[in-house]
């Protein structure tokens, strides 16, 4: 059943990847949470995925387990810089535009 499950992950990515349009085809690939560290996983998808490098993330200075919150990171910087968190020819949005909101607690107020 594990098998199956690495299987289809990594031919469902392989896919993706391969229906991409001509100008965003991969040329590496660069695994990042809990996925890059299952062996299986990495071999099955550099199987999957001929010709095209994969390695995880790390390759490039960041952990795996620490790109999400690097991605946040960037997100908010964005948005409280005013540029825009969207690429519109990938999501298919009308037009760039910053992402999220911000919220300001209260400073100094006890919350007890």
């Amino acid at each position: 059943m594990q098998a199956t499950l690495a299987e289809l992950t990594a031919q469902s990515i392989a896919a993706a990847l391969r229906e991409a349009p001509e100008a965003m085809r991969a040329r590496r690939a660069l695994v990042c949470g809990g996925g890059a560290y299952n062996q299986d996983l990495m071999r099955r998808l550099a199987a999957a995925l001929p010709g095209v490098p994969v390695d995880t993330t790390d390759r490039c200075g960041i952990a795996p387990e620490h790109v999400e919150g690097a991605a946040f990171a960037w997100l908010a910087h964005c948005y409280l810089s005013g540029q825009a968190g969207n690429v519109p020819a990938v999501t298919g949005a009308a037009h760039p535009v910053p992402l999220g909101a911000l919220y300001p607690g209260r400073i100094g107020r006890s919350h007890t």
